[in-house]
């Protein structure tokens, strides 16, 4: 690994030594309630799912499907952690991907242990598949579980494919509050899409036609034509679902 990397990455695990664990004090069992359910959610979500155990600094758990398209074992990856999909990375998305993460868990851990749960990173990156090309993946981190006194112990990694951007796309990385929505540390990079857009999204995703939703908007059928295809532009999106789904995963809906 490039030295700046092995910098910047020391630095965001530096963040997590201001969390004092009890080793004994914690119950190994609250990650046995959880693998029924996570196994389930990576079969019927076709995602990558991922439990980062903070104390000991490993997975507690990972099942994937994207591993055979990036031509990886998954002892390879329960062996090396993280550090496998870097190897995978866009030279251009490194940079910005420790960034994020050091932003966005610094606020994590900062946040009351009552509330620690009701937050979640998002940000997208690419990583080199098997063929020699890019795959974008989107990321999602929320805490699962919290010792007895507060600390992050376990952590949910949620990794799904979704389209790409192009080249020079800029990356998108939130922090959302999961109950209230509301955006934080990132919030004013600008969405990729307008709040018209996202207006408009969202009522398409409710199932209305282009003339519905030109009528509850007050605007003409064209120009909702005009804002869906921008949004299909914008969002590399093969159709209004796949739109929808991306803007969700996203935080933007």
């Amino acid at each position: 690994m490039h030295h700046d990397f092995e910098r910047q990455f020391a630095r965001y695990l530096a963040l997590f030594d201001s969390q004092e664990f009890d080793g004994s004090a914690i119950d190994y069992s609250g990650l046995e309630r959880h693998l029924g359910f996570l196994r389930q959610l990576a079969l019927v979500e076709n995602s990558s799912v991922a439990v980062m155990d903070l104390y000991k600094r490993k997975y507690a758990f990972l099942q994937s499907k994207f591993l055979p398209v990036l031509g990886m074992e998954l002892e390879e990856v329960m062996v090396k952690g993280p550090r496998a999909l870097y190897e995978l990375m866009h030279p251009k998305d490194i940079p910005v991907v420790i960034d994020t993460l050091y932003k966005g868990n610094d606020f994590l851990l900062r946040q009351p242990a009552g509330e620690k749960k009701e937050y979640k990173i998002i940000y997208d990156f690419r990583l080199r598949a098997k063929s020699g090309e890019y795959v974008r993946f989107l990321q999602q981190l929320l805490p699962l579980e919290l010792d007895t006194k507060g600390n992050i112990w376990l952590m949910l990694m949620l990794n799904d494919i979704v389209p790409d951007r192009g080249e020079d796309a800029a990356p998108q990385r939130k922090v959302v509050n999961v109950r209230t929505g509301k955006q934080f540390v990132f919030a004013d990079e600008g969405a990729p899409l307008s709040r018209r857009e996202i207006e408009i999204l969202g009522l398409l995703s409710k199932g209305m036609a282009s003339k519905e939703v030109a009528d509850e908007l007050f605007i003409s059928v064209n120009t909702v034509n005009n804002h869906r295809r921008s949004i299909l532009e914008k969002m590399n999106a093969a159709n209004t679902a796949e739109a929808v789904r991306y803007a969700v995963s996203l935080g933007l809906m």
